[in-house]
């Protein structure tokens, strides 16, 4: 399935809820800053041989980001993203930190 931004709302539930009545946080779906880092996210994965999907919205963990590595179709990346940690620690990586720590953690050396 293609994604393409900005992403049309859902009715889904938010994992964490909301800070306000509307999403704001990086971690709250929908939030121009969650789309922005989503959109990076799948652009790097796609940049590294990745095929992404998105899934999860609604779920009690919250929507996430998986992808399979398009040489052996295997899924070496899965992230949640609706974890306000996790959101924190993948906005703080520039896009080189980003490739790097996607590299290391998830495809290996």
């Amino acid at each position: 399935m293609e994604i393409s931004f900005p992403r049309k709302r859902d009715n889904e539930p938010f994992a964490w809820g909301l800070s306000g009545p509307e999403p704001v946080e990086i971690w709250e779906r929908f939030s121009p800053a969650y789309e922005a880092q989503l959109e990076r996210l799948v652009s790097v994965l796609r940049e590294l041989g990745f095929s992404p999907a998105i899934g999860g919205a609604g779920s009690e963990d919250g929507e996430y980001i998986r992808a399979e590595h398009d040489d052996n179709s295997r899924v070496v990346f899965f992230y949640h993203l609706e974890e306000p940690a996790d959101a924190k620690f993948v906005d703080s990586l520039d896009d080189d930190a980003l490739r790097e720590w996607i590299v290391a953690s998830w495809i290996g050396t």
